[in-house]
């Protein structure tokens, strides 16, 4: 059957535009998970360039993923390096210094991409006029361990109605820090919770707290300190995290109050939320 022309055009006007439609939809994604990660700070060292990256652009005190990405003089990412790192802070003192460090853990290749090297620092302080963090890599392709030292910036955590990192003395004198990773982005329900908890040995000795308990009680100190249903005291991974839950009955302002117990189910830091008690002095604070 002939179509008259009007018809016709329009039919493949149509047809183009679909086309152009199904193009679109078709087109790949140029989102991936490097390309996603940002370079906070880098180094050239013996012709190569170290850089330290993460997905949200900053350091912050607290629990910060920590990627590390190793070029030679053509720009080509390696693999198969050898990596180990050190933060350190110096503190001016007035008439000298101190350091210390933080805790951190150890640095292997990533499962996703073998040209990443990947971990986490627990920066436990801000950078301010009065101090300064570096963080010292010691690195091998092949040629031989060489270090390198670099300045990081590190940004408060802290605010009226945020925060994720925490420390105290317990009632055995002893230094707990506490650092939460997740939730990261808390929702209305019960959460997957995830901390960190580590006790400080000396100024560069931070290691992780084995076979505790973190109590749980999450709090909305707007709304008369009522709590919400769901959660599950916090129990170590074979991660070396402490894994359990949080329930948040509604969207706003809670702090996460917290207790930590030893093996033996003695509290050392932290307490009990009660009618003329209204926090414990160990917790966390989320706002969404």
């Amino acid at each position: 059957m002939k179509l008259p022309v009007r018809t016709l055009v329009l039919l493949l006007g149509l047809s183009a535009f679909t086309a152009c439609k199904k193009d679109e939809v078709a087109e790949p994604s140029t989102s991936t998970p490097s390309s996603s990660l940002q370079v906070l700070q880098s180094a050239t060292h013996n012709g190569y360039t170290l850089e330290l990256l993460n997905s949200s652009g900053k350091f912050e005190v607290g629990h910060n993923p920590v990627l590390v990405r190793i070029k030679d003089g053509n720009g080509n990412a390696l693999e198969n390096a050898t990596l180990s790192w050190e933060p350190m802070m110096t503190m001016d003192m007035g008439g000298g210094t101190h350091q210390h460090s933080c805790p951190y853990s150890s640095v292997a290749a990533s499962t996703s991409n073998p040209a990443l090297y990947e971990g986490y620092v627990v920066f436990n302080m801000a950078t301010s006029s009065t101090g300064f963090w570096e963080m010292t890599l010691t690195y091998d392709v092949g040629n031989g361990a060489s270090s390198v030292t670099m300045p990081v910036n590190v940004l408060a955590s802290d605010s009226e109605f945020r925060k994720r990192y925490t420390s105290a003395v317990g009632t055995d004198g002893v230094t707990y820090l506490l650092a939460m990773v997740e939730p990261s982005q808390p929702t209305t329900g019960v959460n997957n919770m995830v901390v960190g908890l580590y006790k400080r040995v000396s100024g560069t000795e931070f290691p992780v707290v084995d076979n505790y308990t973190i109590r749980v009680d999450p709090r909305m100190p707007g709304m008369g300190n009522h709590g919400a249903p769901g959660n599950v005291d916090l129990t170590q991974g074979a991660d070396g995290f402490y894994h359990g839950s949080v329930g948040f009955s509604m969207t706003g302002y809670w702090k996460i109050n917290l207790i930590v117990e030893d093996g033996a189910g003695t509290a050392l830091a932290g307490n009990a939320v009660t009618d003329t008690q209204e926090e414990s002095s160990v917790h966390f604070k989320v706002n969404f």
